[in-house]
């Protein structure tokens, strides 16, 4: 071996081998699988926890689920489109659309539970512990059942009317106006205020994972809008294939029984003289002094008529 040059060298010296195209879109494929898959179990988990946050209380309406469930229907679709050779593009643009609409609903979440949930929500009291939480036994429905109970604001008192169930927070409640357009202060169906904090956390959650959904649905709604147009390249033949192919197709191959026509020079109806017959000795002669090399002759073919190989007769009356 040469000093100084080394196997890892010669391996990095060496020329990479090109790709084919057929085989750059099976990996562009998977790249995009992998992409809608990523999709569609973001869109699950916000789905989930989604759910889970609206049935927590009933004084909060999070909407953060709807966008989860357009975002998972368009990843499935996509994920049906790549996988299956047949309707893909029809899968992809349905699965396009629906992701679309999934991106301007996860927008509208953000916005609804981001801005005008979030910001009415105020944990100071429930930091400072100074929320009380009524319940009326679990022999008593909450829906259905109401109670006074005393209300010490930051300025006056009053009576609250509340339901079985319910962390409410005087501080953050106007008895003068009856708590109208002010921040919630009740929360109604929890078992604890502790689990309002848990519930606010959830919600920030929730928000931030719409906020991931809108960005990556727009990714993936550009890389399977790129895909949908993309054929799949057949393989090109060798060129020895090819050249065969070619001289096929050029070669002229006359049956026995095709009609005789003349040949380029005009001399004879024969495409050649010497199919069936020898010729003379002269003539033989006469074109190898024209021709260098001989051409060897070819053989009758399989339907030649037998008269042809016959030795001449004249034709006439024996006495």
């Amino acid at each position: 071996m040469t000093p100084g040059i080394t196997p890892e060298t010669t391996e990095r010296d060496k020329p990479k081998e090109t790709p084919s195209p057929a085989d750059l879109m099976k990996r562009r494929r998977r790249k995009s699988l992998w992409l809608v898959v990523g999709m569609l179990c973001l869109a699950l988990l916000v789905v989930a926890l989604g759910i889970y946050t609206t049935t927590r209380t009933e004084s909060l309406s999070v909407t953060g689920y709807a966008s989860g469930i357009i975002l998972a229907f368009g990843s499935f679709l996509g994920v049906l489109g790549l996988c299956l050779d047949e309707n893909r593009k029809q899968l992809l643009i349905a699965a396009i659309v629906f992701l679309s609409f999934g991106i301007l609903t996860s927008f509208f979440c953000v916005v609804v539970d981001g801005v005008f949930i979030l910001l009415s929500l105020d944990t100071r009291p429930l930091r400072a512990g100074r929320c009380q939480f009524y319940t009326s036994g679990n022999g008593y429905i909450y829906e259905n059942y109401y109670a006074s109970v005393p209300c010490q604001g930051l300025v006056e008192s009053c009576s609250l009317k509340v339901r079985s169930g319910t962390c409410y927070c005087c501080d953050l409640y106007d008895c003068a106006n009856g708590g109208y357009m002010n921040n919630q202060y009740e929360f109604v169906g929890v078992r604890s205020c502790q689990e309002v904090l848990s519930l606010y956390i959830l919600i920030w959650v929730l928000t931030l994972l719409n906020l991931v959904a809108f960005i990556l649905g727009i990714l993936t709604t550009a890389v399977l809008g790129s895909i949908k147009d993309m054929k799949s390249h057949t393989v090109i033949p060798n060129g020895s294939s090819q050249l065969s192919i070619l001289h096929l197709r050029d070669s002229t191959i006359l049956p026995p029984t095709a009609p005789l026509l003349p040949d380029t020079a005009g001399h004879s109806l024969y495409p050649s003289t010497s199919m069936y017959f020898t010729p003379p000795a002269g003539t033989e002669a006469h074109q190898s002094g024209r021709l260098d090399t001989p051409r060897p002759e070819p053989l009758p073919p399989p339907f030649a008529p037998l008269y042809s190989l016959l030795p001449y007769k004249t034709q006439g009356f024996s006495v």
